[in-house]
C-alpha cells in the first residue's frame, strides 16, 4: 500500500513533525482498508498540512476523492499533482479519465496525449484515449489507439472488450 510505504520512508531519526506525518499516513492507510475514505482524505489534507504538498500525497487524495465519487474535487487534485510533477504520468492519465467522465473531452484528451508523448509505450493511456475517442464519434482514430494497447497489453483484462470494439468497427465498415 502506497500510504505504508511513504510512512516508511520517514525514519525515526526525523524530526517530530515528520513522525507525524508517519502516523497520518498510517492512519490514512487504516482508514481506507478499513472503507473510511473520507476520513482517509481527511488525514492526507493532514498530511498535506504538516510537511506542505507533494505530488505523490495529491495523488493518493485525488484518488481517494475519485473513489468517494468527488470528481470535480478529484479533478484539481490531479492537475495539483500534475503541476507538482509533470512526469507524474498516473496523474496524468488519471486526470485525463476524470476530464473525460465529467465530459470534458477535449481536456481528457490534452491530458492523454502528455501521457502519450511522454511514454508512447504506455497501454493504458492508450486504451483511455481510443475510449474518449470512440466517446466523439471518432472511431477511425480511436481504432489505431485500441490496435495500439492491443499489442502492448495482449492480456490486460481490456484485451477482450477492445477486441470486440474493433470488431464492431469492421463490421461497420462492411455494412
Amino acid at each position: 500500500m502506497l500510504f505504508r510505504s511513504l510512512a516508511a520512508d520517514v525514519g525515526e531519526d526525523d524530526p517530530p513533525e515528520l513522525a507525524s506525518v508517519t502516523e497520518l499516513l498510517d492512519l490514512a492507510a487504516d482508514l481506507e482498508a478499513g472503507g473510511r475514505l473520507a476520513e482517509a482524505a481527511e488525514a492526507l489534507r493532514a498530511v498535506l498540512q504538516a510537511q506542505g504538498p507533494t505530488a505523490q500525497v495529491v495523488f493518493m487524495l485525488a484518488e481517494l476523492l475519485y473513489r468517494t465519487g468527488d470528481l470535480t474535487a478529484a479533478r484539481e487534485r490531479y492537475y495539483a499533482a500534475v503541476e507538482l510533477d509533470a512526469d507524474h504520468l498516473e496523474a496524468r492519465s488519471s486526470l485525463g479519465c476524470v476530464l473525460a467522465e465529467l465530459g470534458e473531452h477535449d481536456l481528457a484528451l490534452a491530458a492523454l496525449d502528455g501521457v502519450l508523448r511522454q511514454q508512447p509505450d504506455y497501454a493504458d493511456a492508450h486504451w483511455h484515449v481510443a475510449g474518449v475517442l470512440i466517446d466523439v464519434g471518432r472511431g477511425a482514430e480511436a481504432k489505431r489507439h485500441l490496435q495500439t494497447f492491443l499489442v502492448l497489453a495482449p492480456e490486460s483484462p481490456w484485451a477482450t472488450l477492445a477486441q470486440e470494439k474493433l470488431a464492431a468497427f469492421r463490421s461497420e465498415e462492411h455494412t
